[in-house]
């Protein structure tokens, strides 16, 4: 399947979730303000709007209504030369609208670990290049979460020991997802290893020290630390002073002491 196509095959599946939801009485206006953003930022992939036009015939005034704001917000379509599209980042955002449609709040961490990760990359002196890998390693890092049920994921409370074998095996189900698809396999062992310890006690492969890839340090770093800050289920966010105070706490037996020096940088700055 091509790049384009995947991209409209992804959007058409979260089109068809959102005007469920709408149905069944939920906010028309989320719907459509994502439709803006989708036009924006995916309207010159040739055909993408006559795509949304047909997936939509049946949604009676909502459908106007989403057709409307997808023509309005569309870029005129670019040559080649002007913005190819980018099959990376294609298949990346196919995989997190799989997460969004599993579970709006992982989608939304995995968003904003990825850029904590870049702002970590660029405190640590990565060059562009670099920093934009570490940035898809933190979007990427929770897709194994599609396959977890979701009353562990949403669980309101602690997570008892059988529900922590089940959501620890997240790492390696992303793992296995990201390394099916040929370009995305660079990612892996970031997606992996972002739970290792540097003292040997995370899994799934119990890691120590150095054994941990660089990038999987990285996240590891930005997750905690979002996870902090974050919305959960059992629990109010804490505030950054509290979770800097956290990340200190763990800095040397479960995370990486330089990166998380680098991390606190970045947030008092």
């Amino acid at each position: 399947m091509s790049a384009s196509s995947l991209v409209e095959t992804a959007i058409v599946d979260e089109l068809a979730r959102r005007a469920a939801a709408v149905g069944a009485g939920g906010n028309a206006y989320s719907l459509l303000a994502w439709i803006d953003g989708i036009a924006s930022a995916y309207g010159d992939v040739p055909g993408l709007v006559r795509t949304l036009d047909g997936a939509t015939r049946d949604l009676g005034p909502l459908g106007d209504a989403v057709r409307e704001r997808a023509r309005a917000a569309a870029r005129p379509l670019a040559t080649p030369a002007d913005r190819p599209l980018d099959e990376l980042d294609a298949r990346i955002d196919a995989l997190i609208v799989r997460l969004e449609a599993r579970d709006p709040l992982s989608s939304e961490h995995s968003r904003a670990v990825a850029a904590w990760c870049a702002r970590l990359a660029r405190r640590l002196g990565f060059d562009a290049v670099d920093t934009a890998f570490a940035s898809r390693c933190g979007l990427l890092h929770d897709v194994g979460k599609v396959l977890t049920p979701l009353e562990v994921l949403n669980a309101p409370r602690a997570l008892d020991e059988r529900e922590w074998r089940v959501m620890r095996a997240h790492a390696a189900a992303g793992e296995a997802i990201v390394g099916r698809i040929p370009q995305l396999r660079p990612f892996t062992p970031a997606v992996r290893s972002h739970h290792e310890r540097l003292d040997g006690h995370g899994y799934p492969d119990g890691l120590r020290l150095g054994r941990i890839p660089l990038m999987a340090r990285i996240v590891a770093v930005a997750d905690c630390f979002n996870a902090m800050i974050g919305r959960r289920p059992y629990r109010p966010p804490m505030s950054p002073t509290r979770a800097i105070e956290e990340l200190m706490r763990c800095r040397g037996t479960q995370l990486d002491p330089d990166i998380v020096d680098a991390m606190v940088d970045v947030v008092l700055g």
